[in-house]
């Protein structure tokens, strides 16, 4: 396999190498890299570091990826990494731009795990010839007329503007720590090895010239390590994306219909720092004490609490009158202490908080809401570049530290975005500029997962529900539409994030007309199905229905007045009883029909539909069990299923 896969290396170098990097190309997304003819490498570099893998020197000096992005715990921090063969690249997105990728510090941890700290500045003195490191007191020298540490370590270098040669080569492979010595390799064989800050250089001299000086496979060596474990990160921990909000004091009314419908996650709005702290220095935590009571009932219930805190005490408040918007600069050390106190008392038993969203549509102007809304209002128009997202991040990278510091399991999220408009469809849309503002102001190393909200209505035509938002059509809707301009304009700052769509559903378009009478109802039904399959196959942490309660916003309960379940909270009770413990397979999507697979350890579940009046038929796979349509209606079959608007979920023995 070895040469197998150095063939396939020499021609992909050649390929790599002549890759084109055009004006045009340049102003795409980041794409995957991927190597499907390389065996054994069944991973793509992540979008977020190929440019860096690219620039830097490629297979040469990094080597294939060994896995995906991974969220690992790197000298007491939580970064978010991609092991390769030969090195680490790490996600740094609070550094300015040319530093947001950063090598891993690979030669001096695998020396610590071998038992080889770096030893202390030797008495050795200068040799003619090689370059002198006053700092590690080291020589690095040539092995041949031209050839060897020396010129490798000069020649090569990260293309950072700005720094000089020697500086670039400092960046890539750091200080020597070792002199040249001979050293046994994996298969005992004796080689000449210099060991550095991040990469050792090994001597091969049957070698031709250019491959002479190799490096080693640290990535490999570290990764494997029994001592070094990187686990993939989770945002959903083993959860369905299920999930509901329930109004604030609406919950305990609520507790036996949220233990029958059993979603995974539910969002609740939620804690007002202005209700704990009115006056500076003096908190109050018995004003939450019906809160705190609400949030039990969830957390009993088996779901993941996510509670949004808002709610600016006029003291410590940016704009005066506006409990919704901005924290005074001044006063982001105490809400910070806030913070620390709050998820201290609520991380674990009875409450189990773990997930914390600041503020509610935070991307809406100031100026646009009444100062007690419970949603906004970070927004600023009259900043043209950012929308006064650089306050938001201030916040998050004063609340951030002191809330992992309180429970380093907490999960920060970026308050779930409005995202009214899409400036790349609408240059005259300043609100969508918002994210943005807050990424450019270093914010995005100061939260774990991003929010966003994404509703959509109804009408009596047999088509694609999320195309009926106008603004958003362009981009295949509000839920699939939102999810690609947040995770492109993370992309475009060097972030890579999980994302969350936390508050959705179906509504009627006008608070007056008969929606209820003219199938509202059920079409919710069919729409929860399409919401979370779409979601779940598009890697979203979860999907929010708004709300639990009825009748709801704009008729969007999963209940109704009295309490009693609309079609929409029968179709999500059986979607997840069904794929309790599912995993994501494959899209089945064909045609004009659009389906998603699911498996759990005994049953496959394939949920397929139309988005139009046009009917598709789909035949028996072998081991079908049953289908059913949205709300867990038995549907009759024959030898094949014909499926329509409604969708159908057929259940597989496996």
């Amino acid at each position: 396999m070895r040469l197998i896969r150095h063939s396939v290396f020499l021609v992909l170098l050649v390929v790599l190498l002549a890759w084109p990097a055009s004006s045009a190309l340049a102003q795409q997304p980041p794409q995957p890299i991927c190597f499907p003819g390389v065996p054994g490498i069944d991973h793509c570099i992540d979008p977020v570091f190929t440019a860096y893998w690219q620039r830097n020197g490629g297979l040469p000096v990094f080597g294939y990826p060994l896995g995906p992005l991974q969220q690992v715990e790197i000298e007491g921090r939580v970064l978010q990494v991609q092991w390769f063969e030969r090195n680490r690249l790490e996600l740094h997105p609070q550094n300015p731009p040319a530093y947001r990728v950063l090598l891993g510090r690979m030669g001096a941890e695998r020396l610590q795990i071998l038992g080889r700290e770096a030893p202390a500045p030797s008495a050795a003195t200068p040799q003619p010839g090689c370059r002198w490191f006053e700092t590690t007191r080291q020589n690095v020298c040539d092995q041949a007329a031209g050839l060897g540490f020396k010129r490798y370590w000069e020649t090569q270098g990260l293309r950072i503007p700005g720094l000089s040669a020697y500086e670039q080569s400092l960046a890539l492979f750091g200080l020597p720590l070792t002199a040249a010595q001979l050293e046994p390799a994996a298969n005992g064989e004796l080689i000449l090895t210099q060991w550095f800050e991040r990469a050792r250089f090994e001597w091969h001299p049957n070698n031709p010239d250019q491959f002479k000086v190799l490096l080693g496979l640290l990535g490999n060596e570290l990764r494997a390590d029994a001592n070094f474990v990187a686990r993939p990160f989770d945002p959903r921990g083993g959860r369905t994306p299920i999930g509901v909000e329930i109004n604030r004091t609406a919950v305990t009314g609520l507790a036996a219909r949220l233990n029958e419908l059993r979603p995974d996650w539910v969002r609740y709005n939620g804690i007002l720092w202005s209700e704990v702290e009115p006056v500076a220095g003096q908190r109050n935590w018995a004003a939450l004490d019906r809160v705190l009571s609400e949030i039990a009932l969830i957390s009993a219930s088996g779901a993941a609490p996510m509670v949004i805190v808002r709610g600016t005490p006029p003291w410590a408040q940016a704009v005066p009158g506006s409990a919704c918007g901005p924290v005074a600069a001044q006063q982001l050390p105490a809400f910070a202490s806030f913070m620390g106190e709050l998820v201290t008392r609520l991380s674990g038993p009875p409450y189990n908080v773990k997930h914390w969203e600041f503020g509610n549509e935070p991307d809406v102007d100031t100026a646009l809401v009444p100062g007690d809304s419970q949603f906004g209002c970070w927004g600023d128009a009259s900043d043209a570049a950012g929308y006064g997202g650089a306050r938001y991040a201030a916040m998050l990278q004063a609340v951030y530290p002191a809330i992992k510091r309180a429970d380093p399991q907490a999960q920060v999220i970026f308050g779930g975005l409005l995202l009214d408009c899409d400036p790349s469809f609408d240059a005259s849309c300043q609100p969508g500029r918002f994210l943005a503002g807050v990424l450019a102001a270093g914010g995005g190393a100061y939260f774990d997962i991003l929010a966003y909200h994404a509703y959509t209505f109804w009408s009596e035509q047999r088509s694609d529900f999320d195309l009926n938002l106008p603004k958003w059509a362009h981009r295949n809707g509000p839920l699939l539409g939102r999810l690609d301009f947040v995770r492109s304009t993370m992309a475009a700052y060097g972030v890579s994030k999980p994302v969350m769509m936390n508050e959705g559903g179906l509504l009627c378009l006008g608070a007056n007309q008969p929606c209820a009478a003219m199938g509202l109802h059920n079409d919710q039904a069919s729409y929860v199905v399409r919401m979370y399959t779409r979601s779940w196959a598009s890697d979203l942490v979860n999907s929010v229905w708004y709300t639990l309660n009825g009748p709801g916003w704009r008729d969007g309960g999963l209940l109704d007045r009295s309490r009693q379940p609309r079609p929409a909270f029968v179709a999500m009770r059986f979607l997840r009883e069904r794929l309790d413990g599912a995993t994501y397979l494959r899209p089945l999507s064909t045609g004009n029909l659009e389906g998603y697979a699911f498996a759990t350890p005994t049953r496959e579940y394939r949920i397929y539909w139309t988005n139009s009046s046009t009917p598709a038929p789909v035949a028996l796979p072998p081991g079908f069990i049953a289908a059913y349509g949205p709300t867990g209606n038995p549907l009759a079959v024959g030898r094949e299923l014909v499926v329509g608007f409604e969708p159908v979920i057929i259940e597989i023995n496996r």
